[in-house]
């Protein structure tokens, strides 16, 4: 199936279910806007850190290790840089919703918990 076949059907998709339920068809859009907000922020933060990481070898350099200062180098060192920040952000989220689904939701219960008896114990020192 081609990009195109595949985009028509999406949108046909979207169609029927605009014309069926146009609230569960704006859940989709806020859904939509959502995942593209975090999807540009992580490819923002990917990208500054692709920059900072392509000056590298000019830091190499002034700390006194000899490093190649050419545009290939730069952008295989940016090119490293933002691999390491995406492939960071996927494992820190499997790891965050694993930890999550694990603890079974506990940990927003303890922490509201603590909150709650924190907030009695400084009304109970007044």
């Amino acid at each position: 199936m081609s990009i195109t076949g595949m985009l028509v059907g999406i949108a046909e998709l979207l169609n029927q279910i605009a014309s069926i339920n146009p609230i569960f068809f704006f859940i989709i859009f806020l859904l939509f806007v959502f995942i593209a907000y975090k999807v540009f922020k992580v490819l923002v933060k990917a990208l500054i850190i692709g920059i900072i990481a392509a000056l590298f070898p000019f830091f190499a350099n002034y700390i006194g290790v000899t490093m190649d200062t050419s545009l290939s180098t730069m952008m295989f060192f940016g090119m490293f840089g933002v691999l390491f920040v995406l492939i960071f952000k996927i494992v820190h989220g499997v790891v965050k919703a694993g930890s999550s689904l694990a603890s079974g939701g506990q940990k927003g219960r303890v922490k509201s918990e603590v909150r709650k008896e924190l907030r009695k114990e400084k009304r109970s020192k007044k």
